[in-house]
């Protein structure tokens, strides 16, 4: 019950803050959302578009896969996986596919005989055992694949998206004058802003941060309120619901107790202002808290600065421990590619599933699988 209320929430705000908007009414929280879960028509195994049990996919990033063509549905996509146990024991890798629907994915479960390459695994003393958390976006004819590891935030470079050379050490590591940083930063979101910016958004302790780069190889922070003397986050958990402001089965605010996983999407308004906006994913417990729920918050602003104004509810809330959410845009259409909780075993393992936007539209039946990733 409580999930549908998130849910039902989010598309009540949604309806009037996530549309299009008119020019700029109504932002900086709108264009983005509502989504709603694939069902059985739409994709092979709804509402999962890459799944499998022992890889256990998570974590999805994603790229246009004919960036010249704003109506293609082909999408390229970077997940973390776990790799079999071996002579060093189980590691977590980042594989590569695609699909030409946006929803039929080389090497899910469902395509049987084909698996996910590898692209990236850990080799650097830095990283530890594992990389995860991929970020990809095309810089100067290259695809930049960002990644989080033991000792903060890697950075590979490749020609194709296929095959990677990694830089020697982190280019967003750990700093300990940055007060609000308790945890090694990590789920890097990186894009190319409308105006030629390359921004970043991580996550540290409970909230997320921003730095900016000339060339998407060194990076600095950036203070979200420069009236205080600490550098501060774009965005921090939410704050509670002041006693008996909530109605009868009202949920409480979904993002009180960490917020994680941007997912950074700028774009330019019709009145041509750049608008930030941020998928990420919120919950309600502390980190640490077992069992705590999550829902994938909105969050935006005007302009290349200064903290982000979250939507009051969730667009996506199916109640799956739902996460690391990945924004897939073509031809007035959205897909949200999700981390989320697969059940139909005992304990459940991860698998990456899509929502869709416009909510009310249904889309074709799926395509084939591609022949290759």
């Amino acid at each position: 019950m409580r999930a549908s209320r998130l849910w039902l929430l989010g598309l009540s705000c949604c309806a009037t803050l996530g549309g299009s908007g008119l020019g700029d009414v109504g932002l900086p929280t709108s264009g983005v959302g509502p989504f709603r879960e694939l069902v059985a028509s739409e994709v092979h195994d709804a509402p999962y578009v890459l799944d499998n049990e022992a890889p256990n996919y998570r974590e999805p990033a994603v790229l246009p896969g004919n960036p010249g063509d704003a109506s293609s549905a082909e999408v390229v996509l970077y997940a973390v996986a776990a790799e079999p146990a071996g002579a060093t024991g189980s590691r977590d890798v980042i594989v590569r596919t695609h699909a030409d629907d946006a929803r039929s994915f080389y090497g899910t479960s469902l395509d049987t005989g084909h698996t996910p390459p590898v692209v990236l695994t850990a080799s650097a003393a830095w990283e530890g055992a594992s990389v995860g958390s991929p970020s990809a976006v095309q810089i100067g004819g290259q695809i930049f694949l960002y990644y989080a590891a033991k000792g903060g935030i890697g950075l590979a470079r490749s020609p194709d998206g296929v095959t990677f050379a990694k830089e020697p050490a982190p280019v967003l590591a750990p700093d300990a004058t940055v007060a609000w940083e308790t945890t090694t930063p990590s789920a890097p979101s990186v894009a190319v802003y409308p105006d030629g910016q390359i921004r970043m958004l991580y996550a540290a302790g409970d909230s997320i941060g921003e730095a900016a780069s000339d060339d998407g190889l060194t990076w600095h922070r950036l203070d979200a309120d420069p009236t205080t003397p600490a550098i501060d986050p774009v965005l921090t958990p939410g704050p509670p619901a002041a006693p008996g402001t909530l109605e009868d089965g009202e949920p409480p605010p979904f993002d009180t107790g960490q917020v994680g996983d941007p997912c950074l999407a700028p774009r330019t308004t019709a009145d041509g202002r750049i608008q930030v906006r941020v998928l990420y994913t919120g919950f309600i417990g502390t980190p640490g808290t077992t069992g705590r729920a999550s829902a994938i918050g909105f969050a935006a602003r005007y302009g290349d600065s200064g903290p982000l104004v979250r939507q009051s509810g969730p667009v996506f809330a199916p109640g799956h421990h739902e996460a690391a959410p990945a924004l897939f845009e073509w031809s007035g259409n959205s897909m949200l590619y999700v981390q989320l909780d697969e059940t139909s075993t005992t304990p459940p393992y991860s698998a990456i599933a899509a929502g869709f936007a416009p909510a009310q539209d249904t889309l074709a039946g799926p395509g084939a699988y591609p022949g290759g990733p």
